[in-house]
């Protein structure tokens, strides 16, 4: 008798504790907080790392619509891209990626090293796994003076199709802060337009030039042989995008300049090398002026040894 009121009783004691952790795994479907110098390491560890950063310990608003979100596609995630997915308060990151910190949250997905923005809707579940299942790599080309013409065809405007090119150096800290803004540019306009870099430092000087630009970053798009320059305020992802889709019309389209001769981009290095760096200008100049004063002095020696020879030649002819 004992042992059939035990058996009795035992699933409805299973299911009374079932029932009373039920709440609790709801309340807690919540993503894993980490601290900076955790998240940092994690990112140098694994390939994919999907981050939510909220604008305060607690998660509201914005922020706590994405975390539903992630949360509920957390395990496709995980699945589909063997990806971390957790959560973070840390100023110093929102700063590095470019976020604002005064929204309520946004989604960056570190993809060995390199970020993505994610500015879709913060509710559709849908949307956001496709989108970031399907940006596994960056979308973004890599342009130098070597190959920018022959990918690019910009002169001739053929058949590569649409180019929307950052213009970036190596001293630029908005233009890693607006690395994964680019990013989430490239990612939406895939297989519509093309998006790039061109680093003025890193093997692209000359095509820096060409384009005359002077300020970084600079964004141009490159369509059907012209160039139009983006020059509104806000650098986002959805203004870019919509510039390159279709606001670029009511920029002004000018020709796209032929390159440089060698002689003129020595000339425009020089004078940017004088613009950047103001305080060196007198001791640039200084040894410019040594320079030139030794090239003239060494024209004239020479010229004079010239005279000397002819002179000695003509002497002893008529001797």
């Amino acid at each position: 008798m004992a042992v059939t009121v035990r058996r009795v009783l035992l699933p409805i004691f299973l299911m009374s504790i079932f029932a009373r952790l039920s709440p609790v795994t709801c309340t807690n479907n919540q993503l894993e907080v980490m601290q900076e110098q955790e998240l940092r390491q994690l990112i140098i560890d694994e390939d994919y790392v999907v981050v939510l950063f909220s604008n305060a310990g607690d998660c509201t608003g914005r922020c706590e619509e994405l975390e539903d979100t992630l949360a509920s596609i957390r395990e496709d995630v995980v699945e589909a891209l063997n990806a971390w997915v957790v959560r973070t308060h840390s100023l110093t990151l929102s700063t590095e990626y470019g976020l604002n910190t005064k929204k309520t949250g946004d989604i960056i997905f570190v993809r060995k090293g390199v970020p993505l923005l994610y500015s879709g809707p913060a509710d559709d579940d849908e949307y956001l796994l496709h989108y970031l299942i399907t940006n596994p790599e960056s979308s973004i080309h890599t342009l130098t003076d070597v190959n920018f013409e022959h990918l690019t065809q910009a002169a001739t405007g053929a058949t590569t199709g649409d180019w929307l090119v950052m213009f970036a150096r190596a001293d630029c800290d908005s233009c890693v802060q607006l690395q994964s803004t680019v990013e989430a540019v490239a990612a939406v306009l895939k297989n519509k337009k093309n998006v790039a870099v061109v680093d003025r430092d890193d093997q692209g000087g000359q095509t820096t030039r060409r384009f005359g630009v002077k300020t970084f970053p600079s964004f141009i798009l490159f369509r059907q042989g012209r160039l139009y320059r983006y020059m509104l305020p806000a650098v986002d992802a959805t203004t870019l995008e919509h510039f390159a889709s279709d606001g670029f019309r009511n920029a002004r389209a000018e020709s796209v300049p032929h390159p440089k001769t060698p002689f003129d981009d020595f000339t425009e290095w020089c004078a940017d090398w004088l613009r950047e760096n103001p305080e060196k200008a007198c001791l640039g100049l200084g040894i410019l002026a040594v320079v030139v004063a030794g090239a003239v002095f060494f024209c004239v020696q020479s010229s004079r040894q010239a005279a000397a020879t002819a002179n000695k030649k003509a002497n002893k002819k008529k001797k």
